[in-house]
């Protein structure tokens, strides 16, 4: 897979298949127009081209209106979803005010024809783009038969009835709800972080724990509590447990953390290692306890609880 983050390297192509979107969460919806996208191309044997923006366009034109709004996955996530799914090239916008002031109309001769010549384009019902949102599905179709492309707009995928979407899923995340998370996304929802020096409780009451920053600062993490996690660390995947929270049984107004308890009898050496942590199961609210020992007698239930799933 081919990968182009700027606008003076852009590969030309004399036909293409095209999808254009933001794809924050890559979820089922965003998967099933990558799999059309490369059923269309293989068909015709022509390349399939994914166009897509970093930062997110809601970080550059609305940043003021949305100042608590997170993106559920970064850009390296999103081109592992690409390059798993067969993509043969994407063209990652470097977005910023000078190129969002670009019109609709614009960005299709100057940029989506001239360069990729795309013989069918593929996009969600509900994307826009351009100057002021300009562009979408109808703008789409009207310019079709003067550029001579075939337009597929795909309908939103339902779940109970529901269309699947990234702010559903940020919802779903921000209550607990990982079960209703994944099923929108089409995958375990993830974070990964480096790990840092904690305070050495966890150690204290036979809970060793390991502290992650996230390496993307303005990912969602899911609301406080506790879950059963899979980690991922120096190649190796474990059950864990992981708490997200201020740690009220030890602190007054603590700092929010991440931290994971690994289930193994394995002696693990992690400061300062990447951890990636998949979110399985949300357990319960995390909650003040009398004392370090009852906080232990409960971590011991939420243990049991992992490895019972």
């Amino acid at each position: 897979m081919d990968i182009c983050k700027n606008l003076n390297s852009i590969k030309y192509f004399e036909k293409s298949v095209l999808t254009i979107g933001s794809f924050d969460g890559m979820h089922c919806g965003h998967l099933e127009i990558i799999r059309d996208l490369q059923t269309i191309a293989k068909k015709k044997n022509h390349p399939s081209i994914v166009i897509t923006f970093d930062p997110h366009p809601i970080f550059v034109l609305q940043k003021h209106e949305f100042t608590n709004w997170n993106v559920l996955t970064g850009t390296d996530k999103k081109l592992e979803f690409f390059e798993e799914h067969g993509v043969d090239y994407v063209w990652v916008i470097p977005f910023d005010m000078d190129f969002a002031q670009i019109s609709a109309g614009d960005f299709l001769k100057r940029y989506i024809i001239k360069y990729f010549n795309p013989e069918d384009i593929i996009v969600g019902y509900d994307h826009h783009f351009g100057f002021e949102r300009e562009g979408d599905s109808e703008f789409l179709y009207d310019q079709k038969s003067s550029y001579r492309y075939e337009l597929h707009v795909k309908d939103p995928i339902k779940i109970n009835n529901v269309p699947v979407s990234s702010t559903r899923i940020r919802n779903y995340l921000s209550q607990n709800n990982i079960k209703a998370a994944n099923e929108c996304l089409g995958w375990e929802y993830e974070v990964t972080g480096i790990v840092m020096k904690g305070s050495g409780i966890g150690r204290e009451i036979k809970f060793p724990t390991a502290n992650i920053i996230p390496e993307i600062d303005d990912q969602l993490i899911p609301a406080q509590g506790v879950y059963c996690v899979e980690v991922f660390v120096d190649g190796y995947s474990y059950t864990g447990m992981c708490n997200i929270g201020s740690r009220p049984t030890f602190y007054i107004n603590g700092d929010k953390t991440i931290e994971e308890h690994i289930i193994t009898d394995e002696e693990l050496f992690l400061y300062n290692k990447s951890m990636k942590i998949k979110f399985k199961q949300f357990i319960r609210k995390e909650q003040k306890y009398d004392s370090a020992e009852d906080l232990a007698n409960q971590l011991q239930l939420d243990r049991q609880e992992c490895l019972s799933n």
